[in-house]
């Protein structure tokens, strides 16, 4: 599908003990939410200064674009585009960059090699005090990627265009629509709630949890359930609609129900869910049927996409299972460091 599809280790305690209650319209604490949310957003807004750098970096290889203009304009834009000689630092980056991984696919700025030591590095970037903190990491991160590369990489001037205070009050203003969306749909029970409306709600519900816990995201890709269904691979039976997540809800609004299903139906929409307890043999699944989805891809042409597209599920459901959380997909739920000004990482023509 075209847009963001989003993979997401999912916490169903901030669901029980917050998301859910408020959606019932019960008070909720947001405290321990706020302060995790502050930090996922300072953290990747901190390590974007180095993602923008990368990206610009890789950029810098490209030739001059073809030549438009007079006469002479064109033949100075040739000579340029025969004398364009490639930065050795970008070339290094270019080996080792995987844009759709590094830059936009994974939370933060990871280039560890397995799922094990991305999941524990995602941990230490969501915990991170302060910005002592955060350059310890990126500048360790670089380091894994290539000693030559961190040193060359002059870090973008960018700053997050939201102050903490600002931002507080609009995760609770967040917090507050939905709120009251789940008042109004149930006050509509009798008919007003409609199946949109619905699904919107649930979209809210996972774009609060995304901005206190960190995911991994994929551009114009689908879920493991399509995914499977293309490489002729039966998809495991434990992908569900997302029904436990949203329990307490569907006690107050039984239609809501109906509308999730596993299926990524829109451009803003809840996938499909795997429980905790399931969580081992989705892992199973995907270390065992990944090589047969991968060929069959390869064999209509997207192996290479088709083999980060995997790399992030299974990162993400090694993620949820180190954690005891559950796995669920959405679609259209953007990261905290996106600005719609910006279109670096290449987000704005999907968004």
């Amino acid at each position: 599908m075209r847009g963001i599809v989003s993979f997401h280790a999912l916490d169903l305690e901030l669901f029980d003990r917050l998301i859910g209650p408020l959606m019932v319209g019960e008070k909720v604490n947001p405290d321990e939410f706020l302060d995790a949310a502050l930090r996922v957003r300072r953290a990747e807004w901190h390590v974007k200064r180095h993602k923008r750098a990368l990206a610009t970096l890789l950029a810098s290889l490209e030739p001059p674009p073809p030549p438009e203009g007079t006469v002479w304009q064109k033949l100075r834009t040739r000579l340029e585009r025969l004398d364009h000689k490639a930065d050795p630092i970008a070339l290094l980056a270019a080996e080792k960059v995987d844009p759709d991984l590094h830059l936009l696919g994974r939370p933060f700025l990871i280039f560890e090699g397995s799922a094990e030591r991305t999941s524990a590095v995602v941990d230490e970037y969501a915990r991170a005090a302060g910005d002592a903190s955060l350059d310890s990491l990126v500048l360790e991160q670089l380091l894994r990627l290539d000693p030559r590369v961190g040193p060359a990489l002059e870090p973008a001037e960018i700053t997050d265009p939201i102050a903490p205070l600002t931002l507080r009050n609009a995760l609770l203003e967040d917090l507050k629509a939905i709120h009251a969306a789940a008042r109004r749909a149930r006050d509509g029970l009798a008919g007003a709630a409609s199946a949109p409306d619905l699904a919107q709600l649930v979209v809210l519900a996972v774009e609060a949890h995304a901005r206190a816990v960190p995911f991994w995201i994929g551009r114009d890709v689908d879920g493991l359930e399509t995914l499977c269904d293309a490489a002729g691979v039966d998809a495991p039976g434990i992908l569900a609609p997302a029904w436990r997540p949203f329990a307490a809800v569907i006690d107050a609004l039984p239609a809501l129900r109906d509308v999730l299903t596993p299926s990524l139906d829109g451009p803003r929409a809840v996938g499909a869910f795997v429980a905790p307890d399931d969580m081992p043999e989705l892992v199973a699944f995907l270390n065992a049927e990944g090589a047969r989805i991968i060929q069959a891809a390869t064999r209509a042409g997207e192996g290479a996409k088709c083999s980060t597209l995997l790399r992030k599920i299974r990162e993400c459901a090694h993620h949820a299972k180190r954690h005891g959380r559950g796995y669920l997909e959405a679609a259209g739920v953007l990261p905290a460091w996106f600005d719609p000004d910006d279109d670096v990482e290449g987000l704005r023509s999907s968004a």
